[in-house]
This record gives C-alpha cells, sequence and structure tokens, in this order.
C-alpha cells in the first residue's frame, strides 16, 4: 500500500533539517517554499496545515526576541550603579546647630499660704509688676478669728503680768509666781506674732519685678494653703517671669560635650524671626552628662532689653566647634558591621574595597572622619549591599566633588 505523501509526519520531515547551531534561517527558508507550495495547490488540509505551521513559526520567533530582552535585562540587572563623592576638607570650626527652649531668667509660680476665697485680684497677665506690688486678697476668717482670739489672750497674759509685776515688788509674791507669769505673757505674744504674720499671707505680693505670664483664680475662686493636700498643690494663683534676661537650656551630646566651654559664643535664631540672629552666652553647664541621654545640659543667657523674646519661645542654638578631623563625608556613606565602622573606596579600574574608618563629630548630615580616608579618594554615596564586597565591579553614575576649605581657596 502506497503511504500518503500529505501526512503529518512526511509533511514535517519535508521542511524540518537535522537540528544544528544556525539552522534556524534554513528551517524559516524552508517553511516559507511549502506554504507557497500548498498555497499552490489549494487543498484545504494543506492550507490548514500551512497557516498552523505560520503561526507556530511567528510565535518561536516571538519567544526568541523575548528571550534576547530578557538577557539584556539580566545582564542590566548584574551592573552595580553607584554615586561616588570625595572627601570634603573639614575648616578649623563648624557650627554646631541645636533645639532649646527660652525661660525667663526668674521664673516662678505663686502659690497661696493661707486657705480662704479670693477677694479681689489687681492685676492680669501680660502685666508688669514690681517687686512687693499687691497681686490679690485672700479673705480667711479663720485665720482673723484665730489673730483676734489670740489678741485678746495676749491682752490677759498682760494685765496679769503687770499686776503680778507690781506685787513682786512689794514682795506679796515670790518671784517664781512672778516669772511663771512674765514667761506666760511672752508666750503669748509670740504666738499672737506667729498669727500677725500668718494673716499676713492674705495678701499676695510679687517676689520680684517681671510680667504675669498666667492668672488662675477669679473672684470668689477657693484656694487652699500650702499644707492642705490636695487642692494646696494644684492651685496656682499666678506665674511670674522676668524677661529682660532670658535662660535658654540647650542638651550638647556626648559627642560635643566636651567642645562646649563656659564663656562660649552663642547666635541664637528664633523661626518667627528669620532676619534677627542675636547673640548669647553660655554661663554655665551642668559638669556632667544625663545616663539616660548622654547629654550635657548647658545654659545659654540671652539678653532681651526690648523684651520682644517671651518664655517658652522655640529657637535655634549655634556653637562654633572646632574640628578635630581633616576631612568629612556625608553620613550615608559610613555603614556598621561588628568589626566596626567602614566606607566603600573606589579605585581606577571601577572596582570597590572596603576601608575601616575612625569617626568624630556628627551633625546628622556629615561627619568627620579621624582616619581611614586620604584627599581625592572616591567614595560610594549610599552604597548596596553587592557593593560592600570586596573587588566588586561597579558602574560609575555621578561623581560629586568635596569643596576645598576656605584656606585652600585662597591660596
Amino acid at each position: 500500500m502506497r503511504k500518503d505523501p500529505s501526512s503529518p509526519r512526511r509533511i514535517l520531515l519535508r521542511f524540518m533539517p537535522p537540528w544544528r547551531r544556525g539552522a534556524l534561517p534554513a528551517v524559516w527558508g524552508r517553511v516559507a517554499k511549502f506554504v507557497v507550495r500548498l498555497a499552490g495547490k489549494r487543498h484545504p488540509g494543506w492550507l490548514a496545515a500551512a497557516f498552523l505551521i505560520l503561526l507556530l513559526a511567528v510565535g518561536m520567533a516571538k519567544r526568541g526576541i523575548q528571550w534576547m530582552a530578557l538577557q539584556r535585562v539580566v545582564a542590566e540587572g548584574r551592573k552595580i550603579y553607584v554615586e561616588l563623592v570625595t572627601p570634603e576638607p573639614t575648616p578649623a570650626s563648624f557650627p554646631l546647630v541645636l533645639p532649646g527652649t527660652t525661660q525667663g531668667f526668674y521664673e516662678t509660680p505663686i502659690w497661696a499660704r493661707v486657705s480662704g476665697y479670693i477677694k479681689r485680684w489687681y492685676h492680669d497677665i501680660g502685666e508688669r509688676v514690681q517687686e512687693g506690688e499687691l497681686l490679690c486678697e485672700i479673705d480667711a476668717p479663720e485665720v482673723d478669728q484665730t489673730v483676734s482670739n489670740l489678741r485678746a489672750k495676749a491682752d490677759i497674759a498682760r494685765i496679769n503680768y503687770e499686776r503680778w509685776k507690781a506685787l513682786v515688788r512689794t514682795r506679796a509674791v515670790s518671784q517664781e509666781e512672778y516669772d511663771v507669769q512674765r514667761t506666760g505673757y511672752e508666750a503669748a505674744i509670740a504666738e499672737l506674732n506667729r498669727w500677725l504674720e500668718w494673716q499676713k499671707f492674705e495678701k499676695v505680693t510679687a517676689p520680684f519685678s517681671g510680667v504675669i505670664t498666667a492668672r488662675n483664680i477669679d473672684v470668689g475662686t477657693l484656694v487652699a494653703g500650702q499644707g492642705e493636700f490636695p487642692f494646696g498643690a494644684l492651685r496656682q494663683l499666678f506665674r511670674i517671669a522676668e524677661i529682660s534676661l532670658l535662660r535658654i537650656y540647650v542638651a550638647v551630646p556626648q559627642a560635643y560635650a566636651l567642645a562646649v566651654k563656659e564663656g562660649m559664643a552663642a547666635k541664637v535664631m528664633i523661626p518667627e524671626m528669620p532676619n534677627e540672629i542675636r547673640n548669647g552666652l553660655v554661663v554655665r553647664t551642668a559638669m556632667g552628662l544625663e545616663s539616660a541621654s548622654r547629654t550635657l545640659l548647658t545654659e545659654v543667657d540671652l539678653p532681651n532689653p526690648d523684651q520682644k523674646l517671651l518664655p517658652g519661645l522655640y529657637v535655634v542654638v549655634s556653637f562654633q566647634v572646632p574640628s578635630r578631623a581633616a576631612f568629612t563625608l556625608p553620613v550615608n556613606t559610613v555603614f556598621e558591621r561588628a568589626d566596626g565602622r567602614y566606607v566603600v573606596v573606589v579605585d581606577a579600574s571601577d572596582r570597590c574595597h572596603l576601608r575601616k574608618v575612625d569617626l568624630g563629630n556628627n551633625d546628622g548630615y556629615k561627619v568627620e572622619i579621624l582616619s581611614g580616608i586620604q584627599a581625592g579618594e572616591r567614595v560610594v554615596l549610599s552604597p548596596p549591599d553587592r557593593a560592600k564586597e570586596e573587588g566588586a565591579a561597579i558602574t560609575v553614575v555621578k561623581t560629586r566633588e568635596g569643596r576645598r576649605s576656605e584656606p585652600e581657596k585662597r591660596n
């Protein structure tokens, strides 16, 4: 029996040569010729087979193109793109900028010493008062009644004392009995004087000259003395501050604690007054770091003769701190490992080398490099993990040159 020349297997073997490297163009040529012959015979089965073969060829070509594109993407993904920076020479000093809050040179709350009701008050917030000026009066009937009672007792004790004083001259009474009356009278006078002093606290006066910054009372407000818990501990009558001279307390980090000294000048900037910079002075430090935050509490005094600045303002304080290193780098060039801090240095052939460095002061933007790098070396900025391997090849996108210091520019 004669084999059918149009069977699928014989058709496939006619245009598929033995597969070898570089045979794809020959396959495509045979496919094209076979399709032309089938189209000339116009047999429906041949036309369907030719159409399917054409679809298969197109699909294979498309997959080949996609495979080559994928290879290009893989090759591109293997490259390490980095941005480089060169060390920047460090000036003799640099500004250390820290936040702070203004406080009055003298600032204190005013409490009640006696319990009672506010009879009247005389000054409100924002008013300037002088030392000893009356702020308010407290109606304390218990204190007044006690004073009246003690005054009467003192009068009785005085009468008895004077009577026994006359009798002792005539020797009608003994000296011992006279001494009892005398000491009783003195005790009554002392108790009366104590309560008279206590009665003076019904009138609350300013302890120093300043500005009233808070008033928490009104006529009829019940206030309690300092010994009457809990009201005595919660009710402030006023708050007063002396603002012609302000204090600013700044927390200096441990890295700069040894550089901040008493007598150092400071620049104070107020965000709401960007064109006005005021001069302050470091008057004292705590001479010890807080263990929780590792910061040194530093007091800066700021003259405020025009009293334009107010207590409680957020300010920015700048100190000129001496530099300890020859170079600085951006902080995102440094990374940590178990045995220390490192940077990635790139050589002339764009190969990475790990370099261990010692750091100095760090202001959050740039860090001083005490040792480990040389002038002109190229350092990777924000190094990726693959660049942190010795000898890794990289592709440089951009190089930022470090600026020269002012003395170098003049030379």
